[in-house]
């Protein structure tokens, strides 16, 4: 698996050991989610690891950057087919691969696709 930096891959060792589950959906997200600083702070309010549960909500605090935003949005949708920030609205355009994929890291983007289909 190929990891961003260091910190990135203690926090992912560490979640995962964490994690009751392990499934690729649930690697996949703990990965994507320990790539940045913001997602890794903040971890636990993005995901509940007790319980399985991601909280869409999380995409609106005020902690959140345009990178973590994005780091979210593609993990949420790689972990439950997650479409939009608003569900009951619709498929988001801002949940596409294509829109995703140029606002993140292409190395993680790519190795994220690999965990989550090819493992």
């Amino acid at each position: 698996m190929n990891f961003i930096d260091l910190e990135h891959k203690d926090f992912y060792n560490k979640k995962i050991g964490q994690a009751k589950v392990r499934d690729r959906y649930e690697q996949v997200l703990i990965y994507l989610l320990a790539s940045t600083a913001e997602t890794r702070q903040h971890f636990d309010e993005i995901y509940n690891l007790q319980k399985n549960e991601i909280n869409i909500e999380s995409i609106k605090a005020p902690w959140q950057t345009s990178t973590s935003i994005n780091i979210c949005r593609f993990a949420f949708n790689l972990y439950g087919d997650i479409m939009s920030d608003e569900p009951e609205e619709g498929v988001s355009y801002l949940y596409t691969v294509s829109e995703i994929i140029k606002k993140i890291n292409v190395e993680c983007a790519i190795e994220a696709l690999q965990i989550r289909f090819f493992t």
